[in-house]
């Protein structure tokens, strides 16, 4: 989760991605599943639950776990191992020497600020391509001006008023509040990633609709993210709490 590299970084996006602005009804409960193939690795498909102070992720990669960010007024984060009906929790605590840790292995630096993104030179393109995506019908845009290298292209359904960029940002803003410093990579990292594209989602030139499908090209290959569904109806439960039986661990200690 450190990598500096593209597929590290986009790879971590989806571990880590992607998310909505809590001001209508439409930034309430919300569950979304994505899709990620990222060059080099095994394609993926998570789950995640959203409010507008958390955010779970459900993995099924390996071994069903979730992860859980609650970001309120007493920010924790839960790892809950659902074949071993187990979890640990993580508190203000754990976090500041979680934040030490990371400022002594970077030399005091803390990884820095995000740069914003110039958003007079990003540009959407219109390819003139449909496609189906999820049960969404999309039109292709090209987003040029973005880093070095790096082109992407983005699939909107003009019916669909929550997506990808909403997602990222709700995500970015749940571990901006938390100051969360475990998602690494430095300015290349998946933290840095999600609040860029939080930022690209406020650009006045941005087609109508919501993005349901990423895909971004570098020399490295195509790294490709599908919104493959999306629920904006009330939990019937709490999602963000450790499941009733599951035993808690112990929180091992961080060395100073």
């Amino acid at each position: 989760m450190t990598s500096t590299g593209t597929n590290g970084r986009w790879y971590g996006l989806g571990v880590l991605p992607a998310l909505l602005v809590a001001a209508t009804a439409t930034a309430q409960d919300l569950k979304a599943t994505i899709d990620i193939q990222a060059p080099g690795s095994p394609a993926m498909s998570m789950d995640y639950w959203m409010n507008p102070n958390n955010v779970r992720i459900d993995m099924s990669q390996g071994q069903d776990v979730s992860l859980v960010w609650r970001s309120g007024n007493a920010p924790s984060m839960l790892m809950i191992q659902h074949a071993e009906q187990r979890y640990m929790e993580w508190g203000e605590q754990q976090f500041q020497m979680m934040r030490q840790m990371m400022q002594r292995l970077s030399g005091g630096g803390g990884g820095g600020d995000t740069p914003d993104v110039d958003l007079s030179v990003i540009r959407f393109e219109p390819t003139g391509e449909t496609a189906t995506v999820g049960s969404w019908s999309a039109s292709g845009v090209r987003i040029t001006g973005m880093e070095e290298g790096q082109t992407a292209t983005m699939w909107i359904a003009s019916d669909l008023d929550s997506g990808l960029f909403e997602l990222f940002a709700r995500m970015g803003n749940a571990l901006e509040a938390m100051q969360i410093p475990m998602l690494g990579g430095g300015m290349a990292g998946p933290q840095q990633q999600l609040l860029r594209f939080r930022q690209m989602r406020e650009a006045t030139n941005l087609p109508d609709g919501s993005v349901v499908r990423l895909v971004v090209d570098d020399t490295a290959g195509a790294t490709t993210i599908t919104l493959q569904a999306l629920d904006q109806t009330a939990f019937a439960d709490n999602p963000f709490a450790a499941p009733d039986g599951y035993q808690e661990m112990v929180v091992p200690n961080i060395p100073e």
